[in-house]
């Protein structure tokens, strides 16, 4: 559908004004309440949707657009010059200023490759395909309910919705929609690797197969591979929420697979209802059997939680990592280490645990020491956030430079579990390269080289 060209700027002008009214107002939030966090997470989700909306403003055909957006090939004539400027500026930006826009700065972050591992699937399903799978397996549920449950208010809320979408498979085949809104997901943020964590242990108590589920994910990751040259990898969660044997039993399901695709476990759940020492044998003989490993760790415990997952369990990255901060001697041995941390802000922030706002995170002091970082949504379609404005929460409320937000890109491309990390760094940031002068971020002597 061809949009007249006048319309898409009037609405995002609208878009831009709400927006920045939208974040003048959660500005002025008092800090440290107890109902902050939710009223902060209920500007976030108003802010992204805007900000999609946005990003699909410009992708839509123009009707009748100005010559300016078309400007003719070969010789440009002073008004030309003068014409592509103006173009630049509007569908660009110029980000060398000392206090670029803001709008600018995201459309930038949006456009370059990025990684993630630390976003579960299960949390990825839109719910457009959501809907789509409780009707196609006769389940009555009313756009009402939908509503309720995605409108909740604390930690307890947040797992109810997990469980909802996984009340909607079925059968194996319903995991293909799964990947396929992961992907769709991957795409609208440019991330061209990820890992994502897989929980069975639910669905096997409802009668699934384990090795037929994962048949069906590696076939379409397969093909989405294939067609949009995304790489997605599985850690299959051996969950602290069913307790260390099931935990074993998961990972002997995931020692029988074959499959490059799946590639480790990970340890999520209640942290509180099961330390990581309680899972030590199992991390022990995943290591030996040469799977990758993490937990989820220092989001909802102390560091000395922390401490049992690198010291016991041996894991490879930490997921959250949040009250490291109150131990020097494990930020300098994670850092000496060289364990990385899993940073997921929006996440933390309204599980508010440790942190009640993004200005209070840990990020920045563990940047800062040194630290090895990735940047994560652990829980994109239902915290309705994306990779894009986590990195620009960076840059917004805890003053990381655009320079800095680039160093953490390749950060978490060596966070990875890549076979070839250099390699893939190395192809991201020829890109990266060609997107910085479109939004005049390189220099002179710069441009003659890349």
């Amino acid at each position: 559908m061809e949009v007249p060209f006048s319309e898409i700027l009037s609405r995002i002008a609208v878009i831009d004004r709400d927006i920045a009214e939208l974040n003048r107002l959660k500005s002025r939030l008092p800090a440290d309440r107890p109902y902050s966090p939710t009223i902060q997470l209920t500007f976030d989700k108003q802010i992204n949707t805007l900000l999609n909306e946005r990003v699909s403003l410009m992708e839509l055909p123009v009707l009748h657009p100005p010559l300016w957006l078309l400007p003719k090939e070969g010789e440009e004539s002073a008004e030309q010059v003068s014409l592509l400027k103006e173009r630049k500026s509007l569908l660009a930006g110029d980000l060398s200023v000392p206090h670029p826009n803001e709008q600018d700065v995201i459309n930038f972050i949006r456009e370059i490759p990025k990684t993630e591992v630390h976003l579960h699937l299960e949390a990825c399903v839109n719910k457009e395909t959501l809907k789509f799978l409780y009707k196609k397996n006769g389940i009555e549920v009313t756009d009402q309910e939908f509503e309720d449950k995605y409108n909740f208010k604390d930690l307890n809320g947040f797992i109810q919705v997990f469980f909802f979408v996984q009340g909607s498979v079925k059968e194996a085949s319903d995991l293909g929609y799964f990947i396929d809104s992961l992907a769709d997901y991957l795409r609208s943020n440019n991330i061209v690797y990820c890992e994502a964590f897989f929980a069975p242990s639910k669905f096997i108590q409802n009668g699934l197969d384990f090795d037929e589920m994962v048949e069906v994910m590696v076939n379409r990751i397969r093909q989405i591979e294939v067609k949009d040259g995304i790489s997605i990898r599985l850690l299959v969660d051996v969950s602290r929420s069913f307790g260390p044997e099931n935990a074993m039993n998961n990972l002997k399901r995931v020692l029988g697979l074959k499959h490059k695709e799946v590639i480790g476990i990970g340890l999520g759940g209640a942290e509180l209802m099961g330390p990581a020492k309680d899972y030590a044998e199992v991390f022990k003989i995943a290591r030996e059997s040469g799977l990758r490993c993490v937990a989820h760790s220092g989001e909802d415990d102390g560091p000395w939680a922390i401490w049992d997952a690198v010291n016991l369990c041996k894991a490879e990255r930490i997921g959250h990592g949040t009250s490291a901060i109150q131990d020097p001697e494990l930020v300098r041995y994670m850092k000496e280490n060289k364990i990385p941390i899993e940073i997921c802000v929006t996440s933390n922030v309204f599980t508010g645990k440790y942190v009640r706002k993004e200005q209070n995170h840990p990020v920045r002091y563990y940047y800062d020491q040194g630290l090895m970082l990735c940047i994560n949504t652990d829980d994109p379609d239902i915290f309705n956030v994306n990779l894009t404005y986590e990195f620009f929460k960076l840059y917004r409320f805890l003053d990381f430079s655009i320079d800095e937000i680039i160093d953490l890109i390749r950060q978490g491309v060596l966070c990875t579990f890549h076979p070839e990390k250099e390699s893939l760094w190395k192809s991201m940031e020829e890109k990266i390269d060609q997107i910085k002068l479109k939004y005049n971020l390189v220099t002179e002597k710069q441009v003659n080289t890349v």
